[in-house]
């Protein structure tokens, strides 16, 4: 994910896209760039009950941050494959990717069990704009939570990507977030799936939060895992 609010935005832009995968908590948590914040005060602005857009590519040239064309939607335009969804990004291949949100204002003080996974797009990664409905988030205290975005591929190593950013939510609603439970596959089983507010899917490094199921179950943010497309409106209290 490519913004300005994005910790490491303005650091290596080759470290922002790098797998994670085999790495010890301190280098895969915000991708290791808790020590490069975002500048100015740069945030993503979610508005409660609307939508958001974001920008992810397999790299910054490919985005309207690196001067990419208005016109260009493909995240990866010289490098379809790296979607890794087959050679040419196919649909039944993507395993959807989600932001997730954490209701403090320092990113060194928020803990993986503190994300919330608010909104999920069962089509990531294959639009450069990707669009996620925003569910009536209550508000950040002093204007500020911590967001992130979590992606998982199929064509892949074991594997996850996650980029860290600063985010406000306007037009708040007043309900509050339940605390968020691992997820479980539940594929075949919609029953199985854990219910309400999710944690991301923590995997493939130290310290993860599911369990490994085979090639065949790898994580996805998909129904497999219990995250239907769209804002997760079983969050709240």
């Amino acid at each position: 994910m490519w913004h300005p609010a994005v910790y490491g935005f303005n650091g290596d832009p080759a470290k922002m896209i790098e797998p994670l995968h085999s790495m010890p908590f301190s280098r895969w948590w915000f991708h290791g760039e808790l020590n490069n914040p975002p500048r100015n005060n740069a945030k993503v602005t979610l508005p409660a009950g609307g939508k958001v857009t974001v920008e992810l590519a397999c790299g910054k040239q490919h985005t309207s941050f690196g001067g990419a064309k208005p016109d260009m939607n493909e995240p990866c335009p010289t490098d379809r494959p790296a979607a890794h969804a087959g050679p040419n990004v196919d649909p039944k291949m993507l395993r959807g990717c989600g932001l997730a949100i954490a209701y403090k204002s320092d990113a060194k003080q928020v803990k993986p069990e503190d994300f919330v996974v608010f909104s999920v797009n069962h089509k990531c990664v294959k639009n450069r704009k990707t669009v996620f409905n925003v569910p009536k988030l209550p508000k950040c205290p002093n204007g500020k939570c911590i967001c992130a975005w979590f992606w998982q591929g199929q064509v892949s190593n074991d594997e996850m990507y996650m980029n860290g950013f600063d985010c406000n939510v306007t037009n708040p609603g007043r309900r509050g977030l339940k605390r968020p439970a691992p997820a479980r596959y539940c594929g075949g089983n919609p029953q199985s799936c854990v219910k309400g507010a999710k944690q991301p899917l923590y995997w493939a490094n130290e310290r993860p939060n599911i369990a490994y199921h085979g090639r065949d179950k790898l994580p996805a943010y998909q129904n497999s895992w219990g995250f239907k497309d769209g804002a997760q409106n079983d969050i709240f209290k």
